[in-house]
């Protein structure tokens, strides 16, 4: 994480004198503010962020002051925390206009092109455009559809290599599988290649570089004034100029390779990908406001780095309490075994009859959600909120983690138990009418890729527990197994998943390994 308290002391004190008085004026509350722990002179409740995992400390303190609308201040930025579903609804329904922009962070402005992509672009008539585009015409159940036999292959290549490291009593790292296996997928999808993971290759360094970039705190997001230094000093503006030169060239590189017909052909894969798509839009004579070719490349990585980290936590966090749970993993073997069939292989077709394996899925976004504060918006204009004045330009978070292990809002919610969400748990999607279960956010800010992201989740997991049976190591017990995490783009596990794998008797995998391509 880029932010380090040490080198941001060091920076402030420089400016104490003059900024204290300046930010406390600035920052004077109105009358009706939501409650707020006491903070520091100047840094005000920039420390909460220190410990590495901001969604648990600002869920103790939503517990610790009964304050489930918490105001903070870091740096110089006004800051809410929601952590209850009442108020998720009315920030995502009825103050949705209000609350409907993002802050300008500093890694958004240089590696999404200018906050060009759909995450990050500001309220306004480019972000309506962009992303009514990625939905119509790269995210629709449609276009998700044909991006099947994509999926399919990839996964073909995941199970042949497990079934290959089947060997009695040794672990195989299944969270490098399935950082692989969302790479992979969504490399294919976006730029029509697999994911290179080679050590040498440009296009896996420079990507896995934005990807670490996005992910981390840094002082010019909260302090704005003192960005130029902050950056300066950290090395963090030259990293970022750095990587999005080498973004610009590889994404040129790819473009040209469109452009010319002479991009690297996947023996079948025949439609579109992202760069094709976008490409033929870019040509369209009635779009609301231009796509120049730095938007077009902002959405396009918008689409994999969005994608790869949540798929990916998603399925190792969905695993490890599988493994950690055998008789839920059991009833959910049995029922994709019922209902697959003999067929030997899992269809996307088969998905919707999954009911105990989606109650799974769902269960695990509640105990461990990807994005716990999900993506911070901003508002634009002042509301009103729980009763409470927010002021314009507020970041506003709200806390999917807290309202996950709330026991005012689920019985035993420290207890990982599909059998919650079997009856009348519905369907996985944004439409939850109790505002308790947020995976994908919602309103006109809620993630566009959520089909895709699920079809990606749904036929992967199931194939696992068709084709194998998974214990964790001798001598491993549940208990032994950690669930810390390692706070990021996305939460996922800090340490690495290890399991044993074996071949399923009658269910065994019969597909031969994919070529390297």
């Amino acid at each position: 994480m880029e932010l380090n308290l040490v080198s941001l002391a060091s920076l402030l004190l420089v400016a104490l004198s003059a900024t204290y008085v300046y930010y406390t004026t600035r920052c004077r509350s109105p009358a009706r503010l939501p409650p707020s722990p006491p903070g520091w002179p100047v840094i005000g409740h920039l420390h909460l962020l220190s410990s590495g995992m901001p969604h648990h400390v600002m869920a103790d303190l939503a517990r610790s002051m009964k304050a489930p609308l918490l105001a903070l201040r870091m740096g110089s930025v006004r800051a809410v925390v929601i952590s209850k579903p009442e108020l998720a609804r009315a920030a995502l329904t009825s103050n949705d206009a209000a609350l409907a922009s993002r802050p300008h962070l500093l890694s958004g402005q240089f590696l999404s092109f200018g906050c060009s992509d759909v995450t990050f672009a500001p309220a306004g008539a480019y972000h309506r455009m962009a992303r009514r585009v990625v939905v119509s015409e790269l995210l629709s159940s449609r276009r998700v559809a044909t991006y099947g036999a994509v999926r399919v292959k990839e996964l073909r290549r995941l199970l042949a290599h497990l079934a290959k490291n089947t060997t009695p009593g040794v672990p195989v790292d299944l969270s490098e599988c399935f950082l692989n296996l969302a790479n992979d997928v969504l490399c294919r999808v976006a730029f029509g290649r697999r994911f290179p993971h080679g050590k040498g290759d440009r296009l896996g360094a420079v990507l896995a570089e934005a990807q670490d970039l996005f992910a981390g705190f840094t002082v010019g997001d909260f302090f704005p004034e003192l960005e130029p230094v902050a950056s300066t000093v950290t090395g963090l503006r030259r990293r970022l100029k750095n990587c999005l030169a080498d973004l610009r060239e590889v994404c040129d590189e790819i473009v040209d390779e469109h452009l010319s017909g002479k991009r690297p052909h996947i023996p079948g894969d025949r439609d579109e990908d992202f760069v094709d798509v976008l490409l033929r839009v870019q040509k369209s004579a009635d779009l609301e406001v231009p796509l120049t070719d730095d938007n077009l490349k902002a959405l396009v990585l918008d689409m994999f780095v969005a994608g790869t980290d949540t798929t990916f936590a998603t399925l190792e966090w969905t695993m490890t309490e599988l493994v950690r749970h055998p008789r839920i993993l059991r009833k959910a073997q049995k029922e994709v075994r019922r209902v697959v069939g003999g067929k030997g292989r899992v269809e996307e077709a088969d998905l919707g009859e999954l009911h105990y394996m989606r109650a799974v899925i769902k269960e695990t976004f509640r105990l461990h959600p990807a994005v716990p504060l999900l993506v911070p918006r901003e508002s634009v204009s002042p509301c009103t909120l729980g009763g409470y004045d927010i002021p314009g330009r507020t970041r506003v978070f709200i806390n999917t983690f807290a309202m996950g292990r709330d026991p005012e809002i689920w019985e035993n919610p420290m207890e990982y138990s599909p059998e919650r969400f079997e009856n009348g748990g519905g369907e996985i999607d944004l439409k939850d009418p109790d505002f308790k279960l947020l995976p994908f956010g919602g309103g006109r800010r809620g993630c566009p890729g959520y089909t895709f992201a699920l079809a990606t989740v749904q036929v992967s997991l199931a194939s696992l527990l068709y084709h194998f049976d998974w214990a964790l190591p001798v001598g491993v017990r549940a208990e032994d197994v950690s669930l810390e995490e390692s706070f990021g783009l996305a939460t996922r596990k800090k340490e690495s998943l290890f399991v044993v794998v074996k071949k399923s008797e009658g269910y065994e995998f019969k597909g031969e390994e994919l070529s390297e391509v």
